[in-house]
């Protein structure tokens, strides 16, 4: 009987670390939500880009997303749309953009919420600052918002690409001076490559792209940084959030990549009630109870 008790204990606490793991590593999730204001006559468009990956082996069914924007200091929703986005195929990411508006600056909370089929899957927040309306003497606050890149061309036998890379800016200060962007294509320590697009002055409260072509080997892995420069001083500088393998990418299929700016940390806050790592917060607490329970009987005995 102690050899079957211990047995049966042994193989609760497998299959709960398991079903953790499982759950940790095979579900649909939201990596990261990208939001961007634009002034209005009356409000604040926010265009609300949500990142979803698909981490299973199989497609998905059906989904929609369900996008809440609260108000920080209350937790009333002002504004909130719903879209249907089809299914996303097995490891892959779906990306889209949503708009909705809020009627005055403030401190707000941007919800997304991923269904498959009725059944919540995932979720995800963000806080916004939506700022007032700066006046012409403020100077320019730029920031990176995402990364384009689409292969164009192939050649020596397709061991060579030509990559065309747009990266896109976001003015939220006063209007700014003229701007260059440098964007760099590193291989590794010793090996980069670096083009520069002089883009102009961009106004306050408004978006801006640059762009650059490189021709660059197929088979490497790259790293890609930008810095935005206002009369040749350094305002803002980014990294992409992975590394990049062009011989993952086909041919004239477009890429977004999302942006991390220099000092600041990946940030992924989840909504109220979401578990940052599902499965293993519930098991860990049942090993516990069982461990509990197995020393109650050993010592009984």
């Amino acid at each position: 009987m102690r050899y079957t008790g211990f047995l049966f204990f042994l193989l609760l606490l497998a299959s709960l670390l398991i079903s953790g793991c499982l759950r940790e590593y095979s579900n649909v999730e939201i990596t990261s939500i990208d939001v961007m204001p634009s002034r209005q006559d009356e409000g604040t468009k926010l265009a609300i880009t949500p990142y979803i990956q698909n981490n299973q082996d199989r497609d998905t069914g059906i989904l929609t997303v369900k996008v809440k924007i609260r108000e920080f200091s209350t937790n009333l929703i002002v504004a909130e749309k719903d879209a249907d986005i089809g299914y996303i195929k097995s490891k892959s990411t779906y990306t889209n953009s949503i708009t909705l508006v809020v009627a005055s600056p403030g401190e707000y909370v941007v919800e997304v919420e991923i269904y498959e089929n009725g059944k919540l899957l995932t979720q995800n927040g963000v806080p916004v600052t939506i700022k007032p309306k700066p006046d012409s003497t403020q100077p320019a606050e730029i920031k990176l918002t995402d990364m384009n890149l689409k292969i164009t061309k192939l050649y020596n036998d397709a061991t060579v690409a030509v990559v065309d890379i747009s990266p896109g800016i976001y003015n939220e200060g006063g209007d700014s001076k003229p701007l260059t962007m440098e964007v760099t294509a590193r291989m590794d320590q010793y090996t980069a490559d670096i083009k520069l697009d002089e883009i102009g002055s961009v106004k306050s409260m408004n978006y801006a792209r640059g762009k650059v072509t490189f021709d660059i080997p197929k088979n490497k892995e790259y790293s890609f940084t930008v810095t935005v420069k206002e009369n040749g001083k350094t305002i803002v500088t980014g990294r992409v959030s992975e590394k990049i393998k062009l011989s993952e990418i086909k041919y004239n299929e477009p890429r977004t990549y999302v942006f991390i700016e220099e000092g600041k940390p990946i940030e992924r806050a989840p909504a109220a009630g979401t578990k940052s790592e599902p499965g293993f917060e519930s098991a860990i607490a049942m090993i516990g109870l069982l461990l509990v329970y197995f020393v109650l009987i050993r010592v009984r005995r």
